[in-house]
């Protein structure tokens, strides 16, 4: 019986407890997963670096080159042959052109001397530089060019044949063969135009129309008659660019500049250049760009692609996507009043659920301006809604918030959460922007900027 008993009375075995330190563990593991797939999923927020730099918006133009030019005329009737390439400066008393009356200058012709004998490497690298210049400036609208191109090439080569017949020649005196010396030394040029002798002074808007323009081309070879164009002589170093500008304001910033750097696109020489505008009888503004050099890389052109390089700007550097606009409340500054540790405020007048019956009071709200005039403060819209009542401090004059304008911003991130810091933009183009640096409510270098400001919402700063 005794035996019997002290079974019964045996306790039963407890099972085993769930160690704490393992549910813990278990706890902060998935805390851990949790953080780290949202920082992985979440969109990250950019930022960058505001720092000093420049920024150039170079303005293009077609312009129309003026030089001090001569067309000079034949003095007798014949096939006119020439012996310097276009462009090439001839000396006075140099052999401009002869004048053939019964074609005697092909008996001149070496019959032993191959045709690819008379073309130098210089010859070859002008010839292959025509054929680029061509390709790069040729328009469907303008398909004149096509002959022009084909006559100039085919009097080229007839030139550089001509050269190597001249050196076979020793007495050139005949009744029907007569050679012409250059009465003036310049760059010779086997074209004209109808804008020959325009000045700075006479050209208007419709110059500037390249279809205006009636160009000539003296050809090797061809049928000339006594007093006909026989060629053009550029004789003066000094030309210039003239170029039409679309307002009063560029004009007179560029004339104030006096000189500035202009880079030919045609060949990607830049040069210096004096500057002179003047105002036609409707209001057009037109500039003139006088250089001193080059002109003989653009004798032969009347239309002359320019950029000029002049219009640079300094200050604070930022991406184009940092910059956005945000829109404020505009309130006079008697409503804005400093609280304790000088934060400006305003007193912002309450009702209880009673409305305008019942009792009400003024509650203080800090808000820091983003901008300033002269009689009013720029202040965020997170915080005042339109209707809100203001009042001045110990004084019944109220003010009924209402009045909205917007700011040129960018959202500032020095202190880990982003904020709407007005810019003034001094100059842009596609991918950055010049900013005014240390203004009063503005950027200053080294300051942190969200890159894309699309990904912040206003309304929640």
């Amino acid at each position: 019986m005794e035996k019997k008993e002290r079974r019964r009375l045996k306790r039963p075995e407890i099972p085993v407890r769930m160690n704490i330190g393992i549910f813990i563990f278990f706890i902060i593991l998935v805390y851990v997963l949790f953080s780290v797939i949202s920082f992985v999923t979440s969109d990250k927020t950019e930022l960058y670096e505001v720092r000093m730099g420049t920024l150039s918006q170079n303005e293009i133009y077609r312009g129309i080159a003026l030089r001090s030019e001569t067309l000079v005329k034949s003095r007798y009737t014949g096939t006119i042959n020439y012996y310097n390439k276009e462009g090439d400066r001839v000396r006075v008393g140099g052999l401009a052109y002869s004048v053939d009356e019964n074609g005697e200058i092909a008996d001149y012709a070496d019959p032993d001397i191959k045709a690819m004998d008379y073309y130098t490497d210089r010859d070859f690298t002008q010839f292959r530089n025509q054929v680029i210049n061509f390709v790069s400036d040729f328009s469907p609208s303008r398909f004149y060019t096509v002959y022009d191109f084909k006559s100039a090439s085919a009097s080229q080569a007839q030139k550089i044949s001509n050269r190597a017949i001249l050196k076979g020649i020793k007495d050139l005196k005949s009744t029907t063969l007569h050679a012409v010396k250059a009465a003036e030394t310049g760059s010779i040029v086997y074209s004209y135009d109808n804008y020959n002798g325009m000045t700075f002074k006479t050209l208007s808007v419709k110059d500037f129309d390249s279809s205006a323009c009636k160009k000539a081309q003296l050809v090797n070879g061809a049928r000339v008659s006594e007093g006909k164009p026989a060629y053009r002589l550029v004789t003066d170093e000094n030309w210039s660019v003239a170029v039409m500008v679309d307002s009063a304001d560029t004009a007179r910033r560029l004339k104030k500049e006096k000189y500035v750097e202009v880079r030919f696109l045609k060949n990607g020489y830049t040069s210096w250049a004096s500057v002179s505008r003047r105002k036609d009888k409707d209001g057009n503004w037109f500039v003139n760009l006088t250089f001193s050099n080059s002109m003989e890389n653009f004798c032969m052109d009347r239309f002359v692609d320019i950029e000029i390089l002049s219009n640079e700007k300094k200050g604070l550097k930022v991406p184009v996507s940092s910059i956005t606009e945000g829109e404020f409340f505009l309130v006079p500054k008697d409503y804005v009043i400093d609280g304790t540790n000088n934060q400006k405020g305003v007193l912002v007048r309450y009702y209880t659920d009673a409305g305008n019956a019942g009792s009400s009071g003024t509650q203080f709200i800090p808000l820091s301006p983003y901008s300033e005039t002269e009689d009013s403060y720029y202040l965020s819209n997170s915080y005042l809604k339109e209707g809100m009542i203001l009042e001045k401090r110990d004084s019944i004059d109220q003010y009924t918030l209402g009045r909205k304008e917007k700011l040129i911003g960018v959202y500032y991130n020095n202190k880990g959460y982003p904020d709407f810091v007005q810019v003034t933009v001094s100059m842009q183009n596609d991918e950055y922007a010049i900013v005014k640096p240390n203004e009063l409510y503005g950027l200053q270098e080294y300051d942190y900027i969200v890159l894309h400001a699309d990904s912040i919402s206003f309304n929640n700063y």
